[in-house]
């Protein structure tokens, strides 16, 4: 059963008019988003206009889907939209692209998942009260913590109605992501501050969290551009390894890049205890790496915060480790074997288009280089 973009918006339970300036400034966005490596590798392929106009109805059916009669939910999503890269519609797209291409499905695709990330951001920020996000205040720092939950909820909520709205299976899908994700946050939650965290568990966490959403945005643009059963499989392994490269490269720019690159502090994850694949790492190397971190777990009883000047040295311990170096060719393997895994598709989908899905992973994968 199709669902065509205007009919998305309009069956939204509260639809918002589609204003002109809104629409500006969607579309100045999107124009930025193009210049960016990832998009421009689609671009290429499908055409700057063509690619412009799906992501413009991707963001206009988020805004539409959540906007109206419930302000503090529009107010949320109108301060996250204002920034963010779009890269879960954007594989969406890329895949439907490899098959009919039809905007149909793939329209209403990525505004499931985008809504399905844009629920999870919201409740993480909750979590790690985090004061912004992409450069702009936190749904949380600005409503508080009981209307940003009851905002990632009904984000959530949304998302699942749009995506059964797509059919059966889609709905499954969508919901079986987002439990995913939620095991992925428990899975890093239950290791915070834990030094003895095993490569393994940080594995399974960014699969959950983010690798999911990655195969689930590959997924449904298959389904949507009509690829077969395995070559579909084949796109969502494709997006699983991709997202596992994206996430261990993310981290790695928490620990290379400057805030202001970041939108948050640089050495943010080990503040927060959470220890990612190249701190991992650096403790094999650098034994004494250990009581640094000790020192720079907060302090419960007196709820004194992390010390920040622990956070810098643990951060310059890593970065002086082979931890880096190490991380950075686990993003290599993953990407490889997303590449690797297009040949599943080859088939069915063509040469020119498993050159566009290899372009986006190197550069994807590659972003921080």
């Amino acid at each position: 059963m199709g669902t065509s973009p205007d009919a998305l918006r309009h069956s939204a339970v509260v639809a918002a008019p589609d204003h002109a300036a809104g629409r500006t400034d969607v579309r100045r966005r999107t124009g930025v988003l193009l210049t960016a490596a990832p998009h421009r590798a689609v671009a290429d392929f499908a055409g700057e206009r063509r690619l412009a106009a799906d992501l413009e109805e991707c963001t206009a059916g988020v805004a539409s889907a959540v906007v109206g009669d419930v302000p503090i939910i529009g107010e949320t999503v109108t301060e996250i939209l204002g920034g963010g890269k779009r890269l879960r519609p954007l594989l969406v797209l890329a895949a439907a692209y490899a098959g009919s291409g039809e905007r149909e499905r793939s329209i209403p695709s990525g505004v499931v998942v985008e809504l399905l990330h844009l629920a999870s951001l919201v409740h993480d920020d909750v979590m790690d009260e985090a004061a912004q996000r992409h450069g702009v205040t936190s749904a949380n720092a600005r409503m508080g913590n009981v209307r940003a939950v009851l905002a990632g909820d009904y984000l959530l909520a949304r998302a699942l109605a749009v995506a059964c709205e797509l059919g059966r299976a889609e709905g499954s899908l969508a919901a079986g992501t987002f439990i995913r994700l939620c095991d992925g946050q428990a899975r890093e939650s239950a290791a915070l501050f834990d030094p003895a965290r095993s490569e393994n568990d940080y594995y399974a966490a960014i699969e959950g969290k983010t690798a999911a959403l990655f195969a689930t945005s590959c997924r449904l643009g298959a389904m949507a551009g009509g690829l077969g059963e395995e070559a579909t499989a084949a796109l969502a392994e494709y997006g699983l390894q991709l997202g596992m490269a994206y996430q261990i490269v993310d981290d790695l720019l928490d620990l290379t890049s400057t805030s202001g690159t970041m939108g948050k502090p640089a050495g943010h994850d080990i503040a927060e205890g959470v220890y990612t694949l190249p701190v991992l790492c650096a403790l094999r190397e650098r034994p004494e790496l250990a009581g640094v971190l000790a020192r720079v777990r907060p302090d419960g009883v007196n709820g004194a915060p992390a010390d920040p000047e622990a956070v810098r040295e643990a951060a310059g311990l890593v970065r002086d480790s082979g931890g880096i170096t190490a991380a950075h060719r686990a993003a290599e393997r993953r990407t490889d074997r997303a590449i690797a895994a297009l040949s599943g598709a080859a088939g069915e989908v063509g040469a020119e288009r498993i050159a566009m899905l290899s372009d986006l992973a190197a550069v994807l994968a590659g972003r921080g280089s």
